[in-house]
């Protein structure tokens, strides 16, 4: 298993999160004591997914399509609406007042980003970077995403700030969560 992500390029592992958010959309709808838990996951999910996408995917795109520039600045422009959604959303959390009417104007922006990506990004980057560096790529990814923020934040939302407030975000987002958890157990 290990050795098969490994191999994974950078669209493989975007596109399978594309469909693990629009699953998550839907179990954080879902009422019930499941509700939170789904909550916090897509959430966490949302906010590494985007974090990976701006530090390397956009610039990577940015640089070798002929429309690279115009492209990357309409999939950031959509990523900052989406992430001032989401930390609304957030602050609501899922038991909030307004909670399904915010999940939903989110999932609508997300999900018709994530399409345009697939469509439009993800295509043209498999028609113009090698599989090799696509693999590469997708490495850069998944080491990103394992130390990613864990929360929408609203400055960080672009290249230059993932790749400065990672290391120092991630941790603190996890540390907190790890603290939100074991107080709910108590």
């Amino acid at each position: 298993m290990a050795l098969s992500l490994m191999r994974q390029d950078a669209v493989d592992v975007l596109t399978r999160q594309h469909a693990q958010i629009r699953r998550g959309f839907y179990r954080a709808a879902l009422p019930g004591p499941g509700r939170r838990r789904a909550f916090e996951r897509l959430m966490r999910l949302l906010a590494v997914h985007e974090a990976a996408e701006e530090a390397h995917v956009h610039p990577v795109a940015r640089r070798v399509l002929a429309s690279g520039p115009a492209l990357a600045a309409r999939r950031r422009q959509e990523e900052k609406e989406a992430k001032k959604l989401l930390i609304g959303l957030w602050h609501t959390g899922p038991y909030g007042k307004g909670y399904l009417r915010r999940l939903n104007e989110a999932r609508r922006a997300v999900l018709a980003h994530a399409a345009r990506e697939e469509r439009e990004e993800f295509a043209a980057l498999r028609r113009a970077v090698g599989p090799r560096r696509l693999r590469l790529l997708g490495a850069e990814v998944r080491m990103t995403q394992a130390y990613a923020p864990t929360r929408p934040h609203r400055w960080v939302n672009n290249e230059a700030a993932n790749k400065l407030a990672a290391p120092l975000l991630g941790p603190f987002d996890r540390a907190r969560d790890l603290a939100r958890q074991a107080a709910r157990r108590r």
